[in-house]
């Protein structure tokens, strides 16, 4: 039964236009960015890009980690238990033969199936463009644990999205109350680091990384700052503040927000009321 809950999942998903837009932001940035690159006529910019010609496929596969790879898992994540609510169908579910643990182990799986097919979209691109466009990349036989790590990293705000589409039961809520924690959680990130190269103290750079945002962005850029002739591209796409943390931290740190968030979805869902539909 798990299965076809998986599947119902993605099939659900996949039929909201909000899911077919984000493959489409996902095919035009992932295009949009190698053809930006393929036409950089200024002299000062083709030096730098020469010499990085052989590892731009890591530019596709890293540029939408910091931001949009997330934004994509909340909107996933969100809206996976919401809008059962919203449309009365969870009561319908639960009539059936079917227990509430399978179910929303099912819906949480089932979207985050789907979000690992919309970044492995965004990594297929940027390898085909790569390659066309910039000719024999190097490096590839790191995709694997790249592939690994930037899934694994956007587990803390898909988790978290999940929870609060269970607990606050609507999506538009939800969206906005997860994307309020990504963005402040940014923000608040950046704010550290700037007052600990201000007053050179690097205690506010340990409390920055207990932020969820520190893991779940830098963990793949601690990886990528150790391919060859990448350490450039990996600091060009990095779109926030660098801060020195261990692989283990970050691993620690996602693991920690993410079965916490869990935790609390799964037991929200365990013990509350279902309703019949929330207007």
């Amino acid at each position: 039964m798990l299965e076809k809950i998986i599947s119902y999942e993605i099939k659900r998903s996949i039929a909201r236009k909000k899911v077919l837009v984000i493959i489409a932001i996902t095919v035009i940035f992932e295009v949009g960015t190698y053809v930006a690159l393929s036409q950089v006529k200024s002299q000062a910019l083709l030096s730098i890009i020469q010499p990085l010609k052989s590892v731009l496929w890591i530019a596709g596969a890293l540029l939408p980690q910091s931001l949009l790879l997330h934004f994509i898992a909340i909107s996933i994540a969100s809206g996976s238990l919401s809008e059962e609510y919203e449309q009365g169908t969870v009561d319908f579910f639960l009539t059936k033969p079917l227990s509430r643990l399978s179910f929303a182990t099912g819906k949480f799986l089932g979207g985050y199936i789907l979000f690992i097919a919309v970044y492995g979209l965004m990594l297929t691109i940027s390898l085909v463009m790569s390659f066309l466009l910039f000719g024999d990349q190097t490096g590839l036989n790191y995709i694997p644990a790249l592939f690994f790590l930037v899934i694994f990293s956007s587990l803390t705000f898909y988790s978290i999205a999940y929870m609060l589409g269970e607990i606050i039961r609507r999506s538009n809520l939800a969206f906005l109350a997860a994307s309020s924690i990504l963005i402040g959680s940014l923000l608040i990130e950046a704010v550290l680091i700037f007052v600990s190269r201000l007053t050179d103290d690097l205690l506010f750079q340990q409390i920055a990384i207990v932020l969820p945002s520190w893991g779940a962005t830098e963990l793949p850029f601690l990886l990528a700052s150790h391919i060859p002739n990448a350490s450039l591209i990996v600091e060009a796409v990095e779109v926030f503040p660098i801060i020195a943390g261990t692989q283990l931290e970050a691993y620690l740190y996602t693991i920690s927000y993410s079965v916490s968030a869990v935790f609390v979805a799964f037991f929200s869902f365990l013990k509350r009321d279902i309703p019949k539909k929330i207007s």
